[in-house]
């Protein structure tokens, strides 16, 4: 099967190109087939006041793209250019495998697998920095969109 395929707990919200929508009372499963449409959970968002390192910055940039708050083209090349930051600093480690397996997702337009490959560098990025780690789906009401 063709798409992204995502697995939805019971009463889980997701945005689909910014329209809110809730799965019923018990587990599904959707398959989002096409291009250009873009699909968030609630439980990957974090919230604006959790962005404070250059990790969350790119998952932040990604996440108000597939919210549908901002469009390709206004946040495409800032983007890109956190991507090549964090690259360089992360050079010669592992997290610079998982950032750029989330790089190469991002560049095939694979946009909500981008920022799932970032999601596990989160706490990676907390601890080298002696930060309290950031948790996706912490807050509920973290952008326009989803309230």
């Amino acid at each position: 099967m063709a798409g992204l395929l995502i697995s939805l707990k019971p009463n889980e919200k997701f945005l689909v190109n910014g329209a809110l929508l809730s799965n019923g009372p018990k587990r599904g499963q959707i398959c989002v087939e096409g291009e250009g449409i873009n699909v968030l959970r609630l439980s990957d968002v974090i919230h604006p006041d959790d962005v404070r390192t250059p990790v969350t910055r790119l998952y932040s940039a990604i996440q108000t793209l597939l919210s549908g708050d901002t469009s390709g083209d206004e946040v495409s090349d800032d983007i890109e250019s956190q991507y090549r930051t964090l690259s360089t600093v992360f050079e010669g480690t592992k997290l610079d495998e998982m950032l750029f397996k989330s790089y190469k997702a991002w560049v095939d337009g694979r946009i909500y697998s981008s920022l799932c490959r970032l999601k596990p560098l989160l706490p990676i990025e907390a601890e080298l920095l002696g930060l309290p780690a950031v948790e996706p789906g912490a807050s509920t009401v973290p952008m326009a969109a989803a309230s």
